[in-house]
């Protein structure tokens, strides 16, 4: 019954992490894309930073869309093998963010709506997914098994 509990409180963590990484991908897709790295915009111009929430809302929506499903395959696999380390969270982080950007209308080849050429583009998806995983790591990703008590060693006497 423990382990149970223990299992959906860290199942309820995990979906606070998760939606916490997204954000902070959509963000920081939304501060690359569409401020261009430049938050003298929203000062001087307030439709546009009514515009970047709105861009920010709407990509974040879309990230975990096409995300959870990949999320749903490398999460666990990190849960039930231990891996707790920053350097996996980030390549998980990365992976995931690969999938999302063959997944979308950029990987099929198809012209996107934004004033950057496409590797800009793949490059700025990677880097949130690289960010998602920083986050994700810090929130949860670093406490990855331990709701399953202490390892047992594999070996007989």
């Amino acid at each position: 019954m423990t382990v149970f509990i223990l299992g959906l409180i860290r199942f309820i963590s995990l979906i606070l992490s998760y939606t916490l990484a997204t954000l902070a991908a959509a963000l920081f897709i939304t501060f690359v894309l569409f401020l261009g790295s430049d938050l003298g915009w929203i000062e001087d111009d307030p439709v546009t930073a009514l515009g970047s929430i709105g861009f920010a809302t709407a990509s974040w929506f879309a990230i975990a869309q096409i995300a959870f499903i990949p999320f749903l395959i490398v999460i666990p696999f990190l849960e039930f093998t231990r891996a707790t380390g920053f350097t996996i969270n980030l390549i998980a982080g990365g992976a995931i963010a690969l999938i999302v950007i063959v997944m979308s209308p950029l990987g099929a080849g198809e012209e996107i709506a934004l004033p950057y050429p496409s590797s800009e583009v793949w490059i700025t998806f990677l880097s949130a997914g690289f960010v998602s995983g920083f986050i994700y790591w810090a929130l949860s990703g670093h406490r990855a098994g331990r709701w399953l008590g202490t390892a047992k060693p594999n070996y007989q006497e």
